[in-house]
Order: structure tokens, then sequence, then C-alpha cells
């Protein structure tokens, strides 16, 4: 189980140090808000890691290897392979202090109340990097998909022919993928189903990616190996019921996170139950 039993002052002790200048990447902790390495709000803790990088293109790097390799070693013969590494290593060395960092982040909300986390990226490496920088602060722990390994794109296109589960409307945008020749088709801001995207799903092609809106609150991208992307509230989705401005930044935030919060739990909870359902009708 994923639980808030993690000490505040461990993620603090692992801030993000900035890159000395012949280290290729440094990763740690950002403050979530405030002065606050962890921002909690109803049993979800949202944290916040930072990555800062140097980065020299690898085609650079090569080129000027093999150009003071070409110089030193002149006609006598050809570089072995030990000798073209160790140039190259030693060229990355001397150029990485010129190359400008680079800063990104990545969020996670640990739902303890659902044993899940939540990635703000799909992208696996990104994903591996934050739970392995999660276990140095918890311990080990097990994370599988949520909805497991199944592929789920024939719901989806038995939602976008067809009709969408309750609670769920379509939406305008689709990405459509044809498994025998590799070609993909790619839709936004159109009114689905259009006749055109229809054939395309008879001659074979399966749906990807669905664009979706939940309870007319969240618009969100369903994708075939149940991911979501692209993850927007609507306008009734309001931030605060009793109509009051909140002045101070990181009140907004926490409020902002409470109601997101809640919305995705149900969410969740509603594809789990479509899917569930519908994979016991198969």
């Amino acid at each position: 189980m994923l639980g808030l039993f993690y000490p505040q002052y461990r993620i603090e002790r692992t801030p993000l140090l900035p890159t000395r200048p012949q280290q290729a990447e440094s990763v740690g902790w950002q403050t979530a808000i405030g002065e606050q390495y962890v921002h909690e709000t109803d049993g979800a803790a949202r944290i916040v890691l930072q990555r800062e990088e140097r980065s020299v293109p690898s085609s650079v790097v090569r080129d000027m290897a093999d150009q003071r390799l070409l110089t030193r070693v002149g006609t006598t013969g050809e570089p072995s392979k030990a000798e073209k590494i160790a140039m190259r290593d030693a060229v990355l060395l001397e150029l990485l202090p010129q190359a400008f960092p680079r800063q990104s982040n990545t969020q996670a909300i640990i739902d303890t109340k659902n044993q899940q986390v939540w990635f703000d990226t799909l992208t696996a490496t990104t994903i591996e990097r934050t739970s392995n920088q999660l276990r140095e602060q918890i311990g080990q722990w097990r994370m599988v998909p949520f909805f497991g390994t199944q592929d789920i794109s024939a719901h989806l296109a038995s939602w976008l022919l067809g009709t969408p589960p309750t609670g769920f409307d379509i939406g305008e945008g689709a990405k459509l993928v044809d498994l025998r020749e590799g070609g993909t088709v790619t839709v936004s801001k159109l009114a689905l189903p259009d006749p055109h995207v229809v054939a395309h799903l008879h001659e074979g092609m399966k749906v990807d990616q669905l664009e979706l809106i939940w309870r007319e609150q969240i618009r969100f991208t369903l994708r075939a190996d149940g991911g979501l992307a692209k993850i927007k509230p609507t306008e009734l989705l309001d931030t605060d019921d009793s109509g009051e401005m909140i002045d101070d930044a990181d009140q907004q935030l926490d409020a902002d996170q409470r109601l997101m919060v809640g919305a995705l739990r149900l969410l969740i909870q509603d594809l789990a139950n479509v899917l569930k359902d519908n994979t016991a009708k198969q």
C-alpha cells in the first residue's frame, strides 16, 4: 500500500542541486507549495521531481572526436574502438561546461485512499526516473498499470461507432492506427463520429486515442493502453462553490488540487466500472 508514511524531512534532504560544469544531469525534489515539498489534500500527496540537464549533441561530440583522432593518428592507422570511446568521453567533458542547463519538472500525486499514483506524463523513462526517486524515499514498492496490460482499443471503437457509456461524451479528437501498414490518422476539432473516421475503422484501423468528456466537467484523451492525457477541466468544474475570489496563490493552488483530486477519483472509478463491465461481457 502506498501511504504518506515518508517523512517530509527526507524529501527535503534531497532537493535539486544545480549541475556542476562537467555534470550531465542532476535530479532532486522541488517544493510543491510554498516551502513544503509535499502538498497534501484529502489523502492525496503531490510531489515535484526536478531534473536539470546539460546536453551536447552527439553528432558534435562525434565529429570533434573523429577530427582529433585523425590529427593525432594521421595516416598511421585506424584508431581502435576503445580509443574512439575515450576521445568522445574527453570531448564531452570539455564541452559540457559550455552547454546551457535546461530544467524540467515531473509531478506525481500519491492517492493513499485508492492506493494509486498519478503522473503528469506518459513517458516510460520519466515515470521510471520518478519512481526510482520515490523508492529512495519510501522504500521498495510495486507499481503496475491501473488497467493492467489490456488493450482497450476495441472499447474505444465501440464507443465511437455506437454509444459512449453513461457519463461520457465523445470529444473532437481521435488517433487511428493501421497495424498492418503502420499508417496513422489524427483528427482534432472535428465532430465525431465523422463519416471518414468511421470508414477508416471499417477498413480495419484501430482507435489508439479518443477524446472524451466526463460528466461535462473534464475533457481528456483516453489511450488504448489505458493512459489518460490532455486532462483539462471545463467551465462546469468550478474551483469555488461560494463564488468568492481567492487572492493568495498558494490557497488557490490548494483549492484547485482538492477539486481536481476529487474529480479524478470519480472519473477513474467510472472508467474502471465501464471497462470492467465491458470486459466481463466479451
